[in-house]
């Protein structure tokens, strides 16, 4: 009974075979186009691409088992992988024909066409070679535009720095002409200042001396009158008619000694007229 189990077994293996390698093929074709399939554990585009070569095999392999009558052995029955130079030819036949996604990579074996765009901006398939020259010659432009733009901005930074150089040497002349300035100026008021004080001192000391020589003149006139005997001058012409005449000049009563006195005047004889 086991071993009639064994032999169904033996002989469904094959059709079991073909049927998971074509589905493993059908997934790993998928998986290579579209950069993986996650459910199915695919990452990416080269392990789809191992995938669809390992259920080309098993498809194959189980093929060989459902035509053969058992007596053949495995390894007989697995063909030979394909050389390189069929592989690159295959990538070969794909070049410049057109492809959907820049992200796309179609490998087989250690070689790789990938999905680029052209001088006009179309997508078409390349091989590794001219893939890897164009990224070189990208890297290179990316390099001399960030160099060209590195150095312009150090030109505008250099140039700023020199503006703000010559704003600042601007400020601090214009700081410094405005110190002397209001230096001269400060000067020149205190100049002023000194000046009008010395002539108020000199005025106050010119009226103060003037003040003093009065003072001395007035008394040295005071002194002089006071030393200066009394001298009574006479009029010898001075004379009165009567004592009408003398009380009208204000003379009344006049004394013996005053001018215009005359015995007329002085009736009773005593010295003193028009009493």
């Amino acid at each position: 009974m086991l071993a009639l189990i064994m032999m169904g077994i033996a002989g469904a293996l094959p059709g079991v075979m073909v049927l998971v390698g074509i589905m493993a093929l059908l997934l790993g074709i998928v998986a290579l186009l579209a950069n993986g399939i996650k459910w199915a554990r695919i990452p990416n585009r080269k392990v789809g691409a191992g995938v669809a070569g390992a259920a080309l095999v098993l498809t194959m392999v189980g093929g060989a088992l459902s035509g053969t009558d058992g007596d053949v052995s495995p390894e007989a029955l697995i063909e030979e992988p394909a050389s390189a130079e069929t592989l690159q030819a295959d990538l070969a036949s794909y070049v410049g024909k057109p492809c959907e996604f820049d992200y796309q990579v179609m490998t087989q074996g250690v070689a790789s066409n990938y999905c680029d765009a052209d001088s006009a901006g179309a997508l078409i398939w390349v091989d590794q070679d001219t893939h890897e020259r164009a990224a070189a010659e990208q890297t290179a432009a990316r390099e001399a535009e960030a160099k060209k733009v590195a150095e312009a901005k150090k030109k505008s930074d250099e140039a700023a720095a020199a503006k703000a150089r010559a704003a600042d040497a601007k400020k601090a002349e214009a700081e410094a002409a405005a110190k002397a300035k209001k230096a001269a100026e400060a000067k020149k008021a205190e100049a002023a200042a000194a000046k009008a004080k010395k002539a108020a001192e000199a005025k106050k000391a010119a009226a103060a001396a003037k003040a003093k020589k009065a003072a001395e003149d007035a008394k040295t006139k005071i002194r002089a009158q006071e030393a200066k005997p009394e001298v009574q001058r006479f009029t010898p012409s001075t004379s009165y008619a009567n004592c009408s005449a003398v009380r009208a000049a204000g003379a009344a009563p006049i004394y013996s000694g005053d001018p215009g006195y005359s015995r007329k005047l002085d009736r009773d004889g005593d010295g003193v007229g028009c009493e």
